[in-house]
């Protein structure tokens, strides 16, 4: 009737199981979504394009859900697709209506049967669209009632075993168990289907037996493998390839025991037939309801017998595709079993090969075995001769050495009898020093009546004296007060010459005047009536003086006998040591006998002991020598079978060298294109960049011309008045003829302007002194030519004329004075004339300055009369001056000086001054002039020096020297003044133009363009438009030049290059500019510390003059040289690092070493990423290696001659040094593994991983973390030394002159190690920055970039954390270390926690018991200790003081704290302070002095504990993310490693706790730690993923488990994956013997396995 729509239509049953199989999908508010609906509809096996149709008919409302109606149309459709019916192009109505009630019995399908395989995978992967399919897609879809039915049977006549039996063999258990444990990674108990692939695929089993397999084996069907499942797999793995049938349905007997019980037989079934999962296929169609046959017509039952017809037709075609479908595979199956017996065929024949050449090869090594034991032999007896020979060595040496103890003994008894002699003289001369006891005595008594009798006449004489004495200090008294009544007069005379000076000034009359005048007269003999009573009381002290001495040596002559006396005294004495002497000798005479007595049993004891140890030793040497041969031959055996093996991989090498270079010449053409290319663009970009610099230029030089060509029009302006204003002069100079002075010519002057004169040496110059001009110069005519000159090149002539002239004015400079004689001042008439006098000035080699102390004015302009040894009367002038006055100070003549301020002279008093430095003047209140000469000297030698003070420059310099002191001078460059050594200048030698009389040179004139001021002494202050003479030039920037202005003196001193520019051509040649070797690009902000530094700002480029100093090096920026640290810059493109590379590769191969980062050929051959990466990882080689020559120079230079001169103590090295040899440890580790890396890759090859080798190393820095944070001590203590004891600091400057030093102080040295720890994070980040992202590498190098950061920020954090650090060494000096913590650095790093910081510390009480406990909390452990004598003291500060004494043990082993809990008591409210430290089975129960510090103690405790274990939390996590890694390749390297050998021992106990872990790029395993010993065997397995057959290498690192500091360094050995294949093409699998490298001893065995998978076609 309705036959097509009942098909589609869905049936109520069908609604109700669809419905339930919608509930199990969780919908939410009613849908399921796609993904849910995709991942169980995929479980039908149907094609993916397929399902999307079946999904586009259901979705009705196309909103991408579905609902409970769609999801049931959705699996009918999929049903009816797998009973083979094509899907209809459209939805049918009679799926879209509800379905109708049926009350007719449904048949239950005998297709229920099968697998519910949600969320079961499958380890095949097949499918095409996912790449792994399911286990049902293995079976076959679809299933008929005849089928089910047989199978049904087939599973019930299945025979039913014991529970208790199970038929896989106990062998099989135990071997599949071991894969299950290899192959469950996560130790989660269970495999999932990918895990379990690979096991399945390696039998080449069928698709179809391995989905059976897996289906029997699945006995829970949870889609997993639990070990008994997996067991029962493989089990039944090896039956199918015996040639076994599988069966239908599992036997009960192989069942699992712990999974029998609850198994249906149903869910056992293995059909061969269709197969259709039971959540999506339903039952059989219900058949109608046979109606009653009354009802029924004919036509009804035709149709019904039709349809009988039909189903019977349709049952019996799919019997007949199922009979041939087993047929198919039946043949399939035997075509299957030939391939795999000509398989097992060909696999016997190579065995048998394989076994035939191992018994080549044994019957090989049996011949070698033969010919290593004559060897031996021969060894033997060479060896026995040996010993013959060196047992007679050794009887000839007793013999000789018997004699010699003979000889000894004769000696000591000589020496016997000699004392003897000795005594026996001696007590002859005691019996004569009796007998002159006895005279001495009597003496002795007349003596002491005569000292009797002169102490009383001693008595008398003190008398006499103590009234001499009496009556001088009387004297002294009035003496001194006449010498205030003096100092009262003093300003009384100065007051009375002052109001003199008033009256001369205004004219008084004459009898003002001459009372006055008679006033000064009474004073001045006052003065002298005063001077002359102090004469009379100097001579009598000298008369009661010389009295004085005379009484003393008649006291002297009384003292004569006390002198007899003590004389006797003294021979008492001696007559008292010399019995003592001969009861010495006495004492000695025993004490020899009683030594040789020792000596005799000594020797007999040493032959006996010599004889049981020559015994000793020659078993040992038997033992070592049978070693050694064993060894010896077994080396020898590798190493021929090494040296084939590698004469193998280089011919096979050569030949993939070949084809790579065709490659790498193609590709390297194509690079060369694209570099020419960018750089056309670079040089179009610089051409670009010149020209706009050369616009800007144009356009600075146009600027400059027209202020040049203004100041050229205001020099000539300035020309034109000055010469009316000459001619003014030299007509009045023509009315003042009579008034002019003659002066000749000491030196000759050239004019260097029009107002200037020139003159020559020895000439007379007519000089009008009244002509006022600037202080230091004359007008004067010479040959008909009127101008200035200086005053010093010529002396004024004396002539009558000079002598009667006039006084001088005020304001005028007198001359000077001869020496003062302050003694007796007198007044001098006014008109008396003064006598010309040279000026001193001249001769002054070094500027004297001074400051005043107050103010001082000369009463008038008095000319004192100062007596000498002459009697001519000078006169001289006064200098008033204020406090605070700069004075130069031109002569000392006692108490006076003759200085100059502000162009004016005189004397003044010294004692209203103060010595002044010359820097810290400033220069405008000094006019200095030529008369101070500073000595120039010229650079032999670059000098540099970071000590602050010293004065640094190049070769070639000029250096102007200040003061001369010993080695060390005193001399200034520019604006930079300080201390050089002597030794590395010479003085400038005079030039030909310098010299009177030479040829003469136009000099190099300069013009300042920007004014600038002189911020220190010697520099000149400069103006737009002023000239100056260009003297010397310095690399630094700063001439010496001489200052042109007209009216002032020559002024010479320091100005920078950049405020002048030079005008026209010159004849010196200026010093040339230092080429930069480089340029840089500074990365961040940096302001100069020092004068000698460079400030800069981010981005500015800066050109690198030089690079000696590897952390210092020297730039030039905007025209300022100075030092930068290299870890604030970075190369630009133009400094590429590649091409310091190919520099160095040109170099060393003209000079034949092989030592560069690459060869020329190679280096072509890279990219430029690679060229640069090269570049940098031979920087940090280098720089390496520079470092670690610093550190050893140290100990050589600076340790040895101080530890040697004594000058500190033992306490005080060890604070300026701290742990610099462990710094040399670390460092030569790491240079070490970085040389042999360079030296595995090969000398001239390019080096392919480094990152490994900077994370291990770097995790073993931590002695940097000590040594940075007591830095801050050691520079103290350093200081402090240098700033107190001079000789010391005189000492460190001798012993840094050592060439090997540079110049640089110890201090500098110190500060390397800071240096080179935050430069190591640059340089890592620069090879990152240029690896490839695939590379190997670049994972690695992540990892040391992380970890040399992370170092960085301990050393920070170290350095910041002081306190902390003082604290850990203070319990380091007071703690008695006993059993785990003996050998325990507190200052250190933890075990994976980072530096170990002191939490908390304090007092606690044991509550039972209540015995004090000193607590310290650390970040890994929890540390009770106690005192031997209690500490009255309470809190931590007074505890850690450095002057506490207290010595503190261990109490109990310390709890570390991810094993600790710690616990508030029961009742927390109780008034008693108690709380609970469990630790594995112990609980501590401690009491607190307060609540408050219970709280701090629980608090801390538990945050430290929670971070231990979330540290650890994490590190496990991420090592089993690295054992869970999936990866893809080539193939996989599958390693044992076995045992270890003859490890490193790292206890005190001669024992390790070693582990190894094996790496392979990012991919790491770790084995377990093997307690106590040196040969630990591991048996570890694990693989590796192939991923580049040439440049995977594997390594293996074996390292020593420490719980209280990182895991010490056993040994390391790397294994390229290309040379395990090359060996396993020759050996196959194999043990394998590797020695450790970096180490002294060790080897590891390990069993290499490599499986290359087959190429995909």
């Amino acid at each position: 009737m309705n036959g097509g729509a009942s098909v589609w239509a869905v049936t109520p049953e069908e609604r109700a199981k669809h419905d339930k199989q919608f509930e199990t999908l969780s919908p939410v508010l009613g849908y399921i979504s796609g993904e849910q609906a995709r991942k169980f509809f995929l479980q039908s096996g149907l094609p993916a394009s397929v399902l999307a149709e079946i999904w586009n008919l259901a979705d009705m409302d196309s909103d991408g859900k579905m609902d409970k109606l769609e999801f049931s149309i959705a699996m009918k459709l999929i049903k009816l697709k797998l009973q083979g019916r094509n899907l209809p192009s459209a939805l049918p109505v009679v799926m879209k209506q509800p379905p109708a009630s049926n009350c007719g019995s449904t048949i239950a399908s005998s297709a229920r049967f099968g697998l519910p395989l949600s969320g079961f995978s499958s380890p095949m992967a097949f499918s095409p669209s996912t790449g792994m399919s399911k286990a049902n897609s293995l079976l076959d879809l679809g299933s008929s009632s005849s089928n089910s039915s047989s199978t049904t049977s087939l599973a019930s006549n299945s025979p039913k075993m014991g529970a208790s039996d199970w038929a896989v063999p106990q062998a099989s258990r135990l071997k599949y168990r071991q894969q299950f444990n290899t192959l469950d990674k996560l130790m989660t108990g269970y495999l999932s289907g990918p895990q379990v692939r690979n096991a399945l695929m390696a039998s080449n089993l069928t698709q179809t037996q391995l989905a059976t397999i897996w289906t029997l084996a699945d006995v829970d069907k949870d889609g997993q493998l639990q070990a008994d499942e997996f067991i029962l797999a493989m089990h039944l793995v090896d039956m199918a390839k015996t040639g076994r049938p599988l069966p239908l349905t599992l036997p009960q007997d192989l069942v699992p025991p712990s999974l029998r019980g609850g198994i249906k037989s149903n869910e056992l079934v293995n059909g061969t037939g269709p197969y259709v999962t039971p959540c999506l296929i339903d039952t059989a169609e219900v058949e109608p309801a046979q109606k009653n046959k009354s009802s029924v017509s004919f036509e009804d039952k035709l149709k019904e017998n039709f349809a009988r017809g039909s189903a019977e037709l349709e049952k019996r075609r799919l019997a007949l595709e199922e009979q041939q479908k087993k047929e198919k595979e039946k043949r399939e199956r035997e075509e299957r079993e030939a391939q795999e017996r000509r398989e097992r065929e060909a696999r016997e024949l190579e065995n048998r090969r394989r076994l035939e050449e191992e018994r080549r090869l044994e019957r090989q090594r049996e011949m070698e075995r033969q010919r290593e034991e004559e060897r031996l032999r021969e060894l033997e007896r060479k060896e026995a001769a040996k010993q013959e020979m060196e047992r007679q060595r050794r009887e000839e040496w007793e013999r000789a050495k018997r004699e010699e103890l003979g000889r000894k003994k004769e000696g000591e008894q000589e020496e016997i009898s000699r004392l003897r002699a000795k005594k026996k003289s001696l007590e002859l001369e005691l019996q004569a020093v009796g007998n002159k006891h006895k005279q001495i005595s009597d003496r002795l008594r007349d003596a002491q009546s005569k000292r009797r009798i002169q102490k009383a006449e001693l008595d008398l004489v003190n008398q006499k004296r103590d009234t001499r004495v009496a009556e001088i200090n009387a004297l002294q008294l009035e003496f001194e007060e006449w010498q205030r009544k003096l100092s009262q007069l003093v300003p009384e005379q100065q007051r009375l010459c002052e109001k003199l000076r008033n009256i001369s000034l205004n004219k008084l009359p004459s009898v003002t005047l001459t009372s006055l005048t008679g006033t000064v007269t009474e004073k001045t003999v006052n003065c002298r009536r005063l001077k002359d009573q102090l004469d009379i009381l100097e001579r009598e002290t000298t008369d009661k003086l010389t009295q004085m001495e005379q009484y003393n040596k008649e006291l002297k002559l009384g003292d004569m006998d006390d002198c007899v006396l003590r004389g006797l005294l003294s021979l008492l004495a001696c007559l008292s040591q010399l019995f003592l002497l001969i009861k010495e000798l006495r004492e000695k005479q025993a004490r020899q006998q009683a030594v040789l007595d020792d000596l005799h049993r000594v020797k007999e004891e040493k032959l006996r002991e010599l004889q049981r140890r020559r015994e000793e030793e020659r078993e040992r040497r038997r033992r070592e020598e049978e070693e050694e041969a064993a060894r010896q031959a077994k080396l020898e055996q590798e190493k021929r079978e090494q040296e084939r093996r590698e004469q193998e991989k280089r011919e096979r090498e050569e030949e993939e060298a070949r084809q790579r270079r065709l490659l790498e010449e193609q590709r390297a053409r194509q690079r060369e294109e694209e570099e020419r290319e960018a750089q056309a663009r670079l040089r179009a970009a610089q051409e670009k960049a010149q020209e706009e610099e050369r616009r800007r230029r144009e356009e600075e030089e146009a600027e400059a011309e027209k202020k040049r060509r203004e100041a050229e029009e205001e020099r000539r302006r300035k020309e034109v008045e000055e010469e009316k204003r000459r001619k003014e002069e030299q007509e009045m100079g023509q009315q003042l003829a009579p008034k002019l002075s003659t002066y000749r010519a000491l030196y000759s002057f050239v004019a260097r302007n029009a107002d200037e004169l020139s003159i020559d040496a020895d000439c007379l110059i007519e000089v009008d002194e009244h002509t006022v001009g600037e202080p230091g110069w004359l007008c004067g005519s010479y040959r008909g030519n009127r101008g200035w000159f200086p005053q010093s090149y010529a002396e004024k002539c004396l002539t009558p004329a000079s002598t009667q002239s006039g006084p001088t004015s005020p304001g005028k400079m007198s001359c000077l004075p001869p020496p003062l004689n302050t003694r007796h001042p007198d007044v001098v008439e006014k008109g008396d004339s003064p006598l010309p006098v040279q000026s001193e000035a001249s001769q002054s080699s070094v500027p004297l300055l001074a400051r005043a102390l107050s103010s001082w004015s000369a009463t008038s302009e008095t000319h004192l009369s100062l007596s000498g040894s002459s009697a001519t009367d000078v006169i001289t002038t006064l200098l008033s001056f204020s406090q605070g006055d700069i004075i130069s100070v031109l002569q000392q003549r006692d108490d006076w000086w003759l200085g100059q301020i502000n162009g004016m002279q005189g004397w003044f008093p010294k004692s209203y001054v103060a010595l002044e430095t010359a820097g810290n003047t400033d220069v405008d209140a000094l006019d200095t002039s030529d008369s101070v000469q500073l000595e120039e000297y010229v650079a032999l030698y670059t000098y540099e020096s970071p000590e602050v003070g010293d004065l640094t420059f190049v070769e070639g310099d000029v250096v102007l020297v200040l003061e001369k002191e010993g080695e060390w001078w005193r001399g200034c460059i520019g604006d930079q003044t300080g201390l050089f050594p002597s030794n590395y200048v010479r003085p400038v030698e005079l030039p030909e133009t310098s010299r009177p009389g030479g040829p003469t040179k136009k000099p190099e004139v300069a013009q300042a363009v920007t004014p600038t001021g002189a911020s220190m002494m010697h520099q000149l202050r400069l103006s737009p438009g002023q000239l100056i003479v260009v003297l010397a030039k310095n690399s630094t920037g700063w001439w010496l030049g001489e200052l042109q202005a007209r009216g002032k003196k020559r002024q010479r001193g320091w100005f920078h290059s950049s405020h002048v520019k030079l005008l026209g051509p010159s004849s010196s040649k200026s010093s040339p500019s230092p080429l930069p070797v480089c340029q840089v690009i500074a990365m961040y902000d940096y302001t100069a510390a020092n004068q000698d530094e460079l400030s800069f700002s981010k981005g500015q480029l800066i050109n690198i003059l030089d690079k000696t100093n590897p952390d210092w090096w020297k730039g030039e920026a905007n025209r300022v040289t100075g030092l930068l640290p290299t870890n604030y810059v970075k190369m630009t493109t133009e400094s590429d690092p590649s091409q310091q590379c190919t520099v160095d590769s040109l170099s060393m191969s003209d000079h034949g070493t092989t030592d560069g980062c690459a060869d020329l050929m190679t280096l072509d051959t890279m990219t430029p990423q690679e060229r640069k990466r090269q570049g940098y990882i031979h920087e940090l080689i280098q720089t390496e290696e520079t470092y670690v020559e610093d550190l050893e120079l140290v100990l050589e230079v600076f340790y040895k001659p101080m530890s040697e001169s004594g000058r500190l103590t033992e306490a005080e090295m060890a604070v300026i040094f701290v742990n610099w040899r462990e710094l040399i440890m670390c460092n030569s580790k790491l240079l070490k593994a970085l040389r042999v890396r360079k030296k595995t890759g090969g000398e001239n090859m390019p080096v392919q991983l480094i990152g490994d080798l900077l994370a291990s190393e770097l995790a073993h820095m931590q002695p940097y973390i000590r040594f940075c944070s007591c830095q801050l001590n050691a520079a103290a203590l350093l200081q402090s030394k240098t700033h107190n004891q001079p000789d010391f600091k005189d000492f460190l400057k001798k012993i840094a002159t050592n060439y090997r030093c540079k110049g640089m102080p110890l201090s500098s040295f110190l500060l390397k190690p800071m240096q080179r720890i935050t430069r190591y994070p640059l340089l890592i980040k620069n090879i990152l920055e240029h690896t490839p992202d695939g590379h190997a590498d670049r994972g690695p190098l992540r990892e040391a970039l992380e970890r040399a950061e992370e170092l960085c920020s301990q050393v920070n954090e170290g350095v910041r954390e002081k306190e902390n650090s003082d604290r850990l060494e203070w319990i380091q000096s007071h703690m008695q270390c006993e059993g785990p913590i003996e050998h325990l650095v507190f200052n250190s790093l933890t075990n994976c926690l980072g530096p170990r910081k002191l939490l908390h510390s304090g007092r606690l009480y044991k509550t039972k018991s209540s015995r004090e406990l000193w607590a310290f909390l650390f970040n890994d452990f929890l540390l009770l200790t106690h005192s031997a004598k209690p500490f009255s003291s309470s809190g931590s500060d007074k505890l850690f003081s450095p002057k506490t004494n207290i010595q503190l043990k261990m109490y109990k082993t310390p709890l570390f704290l991810n094993e600790v809990l710690v616990k508030m008591p029961p009742d927390p409210s109780s008034d008693e302070p108690l709380f609970h430290v469990s630790h594995i089975d112990r609980v501590y129960t401690l009491k607190t002095e307060t609540l408050n510090e219970r709280a701090a103690w629980v608090q801390k405790i538990k945050a430290a504990s929670e971070h231990f274990i979330e540290t650890e939390k994490k590190k496990r996590e991420k090592a089993y993310q690295a054992r869970s890694l999936k990866s893809s390749g080539i193939g996989r390297l599958l390693v044992t490693v076995i045992e270890a050998q003859e490890l490193k021992a790292c206890k005190p106990n001669g024992k390790s706790n070693p582990y190894c872990e094996l790496t392979m790029g990012a991919q790491c395993y770790t084995s377990r730690p093997i307690s106590d010993t040196l040969s630990p065997k591991w048996n570890f397995n694990c693989q590796f993923f192939i991923k580049d057959l040439y440049q995977d290498v594997l390594c293996i690192t074996v390292s020593e488990k420490d719980q209280f500091s990182p895991d010490d360094f056993l040994g390391r050995v790397e294994v390229p994956v290309a040379t395990i294949k090359k060996e396993m093409e020759s050996k196959g699998a194999a043990t394998r013997r590797l020695l450790l490298h970096e180490v002294p001893t060790g080897e590891v065995h390990v069993k290499l396995d490599l499986q290359l998978y087959e190429p995909t076609k």
